[in-house]
């Protein structure tokens, strides 16, 4: 009898609790998921595929098993001697014209996950091919095994990953910048493999580590979800920032393709964190439009409008970001999503890439410091400019069992929803591009939609441009935002 894997494939592959049984992230299922991706790649120009995996509980041991059955399948496969993180084996895809990857990760969710992260050939997460490979997980038994043609990849391939990565700086090396004091936390993952190091090449040398989330520790420091996106898990940074007066404080999600940024007022949003860079691209005169996904800011349409420039905007998933960079590098100039995933450079990475963007922003913090500024100061320069765009989400946890898309559907869509707060709703459909619910009140555009890799409701609020202050900005999110959670909490 057949025995096809329960783990559903999301925004990022698949992911889910390590546990027994199939549906659950365990060394059959991921053979399987090993075994069904080579069957999709089988009739590919190239026969390399590349591997690598992060810090979690087994990853280097599934790590090494996707490369046995790659071998199997009668592929040369090339696999990280260590961990490393996600944008680099994104890299590595196009880089060793590998027909494709596989990253052995769960990203920022809690310790006890793990999961499957394929790519396509040019480095983007797997898109054209996941009809086929759904498939051909019907077809995944017998599993294909071997230890031939198995080889750890060449070191010398990250000097050529930093001389992409190191184009987003106006200079390779500036020795003032050791002016920036600078705090930095890999949240005990794979971004203390390179990110120090390219810091320290281009002269960022006056950073300081959080020695807790230093060491490579699949339980993240007791952290029970190690996202930098949540401010309550960057109390560490921000406590270190404090006692040595540093001006930018950096963190990265485990796989290091996630990068949060404050400094010493500010704990900044992934909107706020993009609509900086673009501003900064914009004004330097570089060419190209913008990519990201309908759930990010309304700010960068302003921005875009100013400059003469595109909006581009897609279904939840940066794998939509990546294709429209591959087929289009000349018409690309950034590509981000709210969730602090960002990408400027062209050829290097395909995925969210943080190693560049610390290396950018660090520029950015520098160069308004000997102007004796801040980020913040920029921040609002940005209100000042666009007007005031404000942002806010509420995650609603499903119970066992629930069904996303149902919640949705039956709690959201269906019922009459009048008032959130004292606010009047406007307007409740589904959106026919976006094919998500959206919620309309006066300035405000509340996007509703299921986690493609969690268990969980998500709401997008998305306030401007807003006529009034900043402090009535952020009441009004916070009202809505406490009528959302208040109306579904029963």
């Amino acid at each position: 009898m057949q025995r096809i894997p329960l783990v559903p494939f999301g925004t990022a592959g698949f992911r889910g609790p390590m546990k027994e049984g199939l549906d659950g992230l365990n060394l059959e299922t991921v053979l399987k998921f090993a075994q069904a991706t080579a069957l999709c790649l089988q009739d590919s120009t190239s026969k390399k595929f590349v591997i690598s995996y992060d810090c979690r509980h087994h990853s280097k041991e599934f790590a090494h098993a996707v490369a046995h059955v790659f071998s199997g399948n009668g592929f040369e496969v090339h696999i990280t001697d260590t961990l490393m993180p996600t944008p680099y084996l994104s890299f590595l895809c196009h880089h060793l014209n590998a027909c494709g990857g596989i990253m052995i990760t769960a990203s920022h969710n809690p310790s006890g996950d793990n999961g499957v992260k394929i790519y396509e050939s040019y480095g983007g997460q797997f898109l054209a091919h996941e009809k086929t490979l759904l498939e051909c997980l019907k077809k995944s038994d017998p599993v294909k095994l071997s230890f031939e043609n198995i080889h750890f990849v060449d070191k010398k391939h990250i000097d050529e990953y930093f001389s992409i990565v190191v184009k987003v700086l106006n200079k390779p090396f500036d020795p003032l910048r050791k002016e920036l004091k600078i705090v930095y936390s890999p949240f005990s993952g794979c971004g203390s493999t390179l990110i120090p190091e390219f810091l320290r090449r281009t002269g960022f040398t006056s950073f300081s580590l959080v020695e807790k989330q230093l060491p490579i520790d699949p339980d993240f420091a007791g952290f029970k979800k190690p996202n930098p996106e949540d401010s309550n898990n960057l109390y560490l940074v921000q406590q270190m920032m404090g006692d040595l007066d540093a001006d930018l404080g950096i963190a990265t999600d485990p796989d290091a393709d996630r990068i949060a940024f404050l400094d010493k007022k500010t704990l900044f949003t992934g909107n706020r964190i993009g609509a900086m860079v673009l501003e900064a691209l914009l004004r330097s005169g570089k060419k190209g439009d913008v990519h990201t996904s309908f759930v990010s800011t309304n700010l960068v349409d302003a921005m875009a409008k100013k400059y003469g420039r595109k909006v581009y905007r897609y279904k939840t998933g940066f794998r939509y970001i990546s294709q429209a960079l591959h087929e289009n590098p000349e018409g690309f100039l950034m590509g981000f999503e709210e969730s602090i995933g960002y990408l400027i450079v062209k050829g290097g990475s395909l995925d969210k890439d943080s190693p560049h963007m610390a290396l950018f922003v660090s520029e950015m913090a520098h160069d308004l410091k000997k102007q004796g500024k801040t980020l913040t100061d920029f921040s609002e320069e940005l209100d000042s400019i666009y007007g005031i765009y404000r942002e806010d989400q509420v995650s609603h946890e499903l119970k066992e069992g629930q069904q996303g898309a149902d919640f949705v559907e039956n709690r959201v869509l269906k019922p009459t929803i009048a008032m959130l707060g004292s606010r009047k709703v406007l307007h409740k459909g589904v959106h026919p591009e976006m094919g998500i619910v959206v919620i309309e009140l006066d300035s405000l555009q509340i996007l509703v939609r299921p986690s493609g890799t969690e268990p969980k409701v998500k709401f997008y609020l998305k306030l401007g441009p807003f006529k009034g202050t900043i402090t009535e900005a952020k009441a009004y999110l916070a009202e809505v935002a406490s009528a959302i959670k208040e109306l579904f909490s029963h």
